[in-house]
């Protein structure tokens, strides 16, 4: 995470302006950037200063959205990675005390034993005394009722204490590096949190002061609320800080991932109003016929239907005649695939492997495409777009070694 924010920084470092290739086709961008990407800084500086300016521009400007898009998934899967320990760890120890000092599962047993064997007679003669009687049964539903809640309660600590112990650093250097920005008003108290969470970054205090606006409708959920708010002696109403980022990190990215929050120099994390071309309502009909679709939404639909309905015919009218599959009830899966034949090894591939280790070792495979590209002369095929003349062997070699490691 931090090697990809120094990247970031850098990026940003250079200044590109905002808005620099707006009207300008995405392929087009793409083909500059790959352009300067296979060429050698020494080939780059050849090109008069406009060409090398505009290619150079176009690496560094796809390079901040591909940065970008790999700290907001970064942000993303950390805060799911926070939730599934906690929610494992929290499982776990639950499985345990079960196990261990309920014994619920032979309670269970005994209960179905005396009611198969006593089905007709009244459930306060036969269940009662099994359980413990009505104390006993009530201290059940009791004990699971409180059980419930206290797995969600359980599963807040353990988040909480890893997000503080852990990976609160990084998250808040990640917070501080993007720019998040929604459409809708309706987000823009999750916007709010988050300012609110760098406001205090550096700050030690366990709760925000008494003034400081916190916002929590729209933003924690209602099982977090119960570890955010606290009551001072007073009788008033605190808002504990790190359970409150650990709310609004979760809220963030329930809207990250249905892009009603978007970032600031994202690509696939981008402002979703830049999906489509800004002139596509104007050129409605001509766009649906370039994507071979139909205007009116009920004939797309129909189509659909049309083709899933096909599909499915010819996959029913095709599986009776399957030998290798077998569809049937069974606990472990209603599909069963029998395994594939192992294919017959290539002649003399045994024989080639141990002539290759005969005569050069252990070799890796690159080295001997290397040498072959050198003794064909294949390598003049890889001469860079813009470049002038020959290249030198060296250069040849190290742009084959970059495509063959992509």
């Amino acid at each position: 995470m931090l090697a990809e924010i120094d990247k970031l920084h850098a990026v940003r470092h250079v200044g590109l302006p905002p808005g620099l290739f707006d009207g300008i086709a995405v392929n087009v961008v793409a083909a500059w950037r790959a352009r300067a990407a296979v060429e050698s800084p020494s080939h780059l500086a050849r090109h008069d200063q406009p060409v090398r300016l505009v290619l150079l521009a176009a690496l560094l400007h796809l390079r901040e959205g591909e940065i970008t898009d790999t700290l907001v998934q970064l942000l993303n899967s950390t805060v799911h990675k926070i939730n599934a320990h906690a929610d494992k760890k929290v499982t776990e120890e639950i499985v345990k005390e079960y196990k261990r000092v309920r014994n619920k599962n032979a309670m269970l047993h005994r209960i179905a034993e005396v009611s198969l064997a006593r089905p007709q007679d009244q459930v306060e003669d036969v269940i009662y005394p099994v359980a413990g009687g009505v104390q006993g049964l009530t201290d059940l539903v009791n004990e699971h009722k409180a059980r419930s809640k206290a797995y969600e309660r359980d599963k807040r600590k353990v988040f909480r204490s890893s997000y503080t112990n852990h990976y609160r650093s990084g998250l808040i250097k990640l917070l501080q590096v993007l720019e998040f920005r929604s459409n809708n008003q309706d987000h823009q108290p999750v916007l709010d949190g988050l300012k609110l969470i760098l406001r205090f970054a550096d700050s030690k205090i366990t709760f925000y002061p008494p003034g400081v606006a916190v916002v929590l409708d729209g933003v924690i959920k209602a099982d977090w609320r119960e570890f955010a708010v606290s009551l001072d002696p007073r009788g008033g109403e605190r808002i504990v800080r790190l359970v409150y980022e650990c709310g609004v990190l979760e809220a963030l990215r329930d809207r990250l991932r249905c892009k009603e929050i978007w970032v600031v120099g994202a690509d696939k994390w981008r402002n979703p109003d830049e999906d489509l071309p800004q002139d596509f309502e104007a050129k409605r009909e001509e766009n649906y016929a370039e994507l071979k679709l139909p205007l009116a939404a009920t004939e797309f639909t129909r189509g659909l239907k049309a083709q899933m309905r096909r599909e499915l015919t010819a996959l029913d009218t095709a599986l009776p005649d399957l030998d290798w599959l077998q569809i049937s009830d069974r606990k472990s899966g209603a599909i069963k695939l029998t395994a594939l034949d192992a294919l017959p090894e290539p002649r003399n591939l045994r024989a080639l492997k141990q002539a290759c280790v005969a005569r050069w070792g252990t070799v890796a495979l690159i080295e001997m495409l290397k040498e072959a590209a050198l003794r064909t002369g294949a390598l003049r095929a890889f001469t860079g777009v813009g470049t002038r003349g020959s290249l030198p062997d060296a250069v040849l070699i190290e742009r084959l070694l970059l495509i063959a490691y992509a």
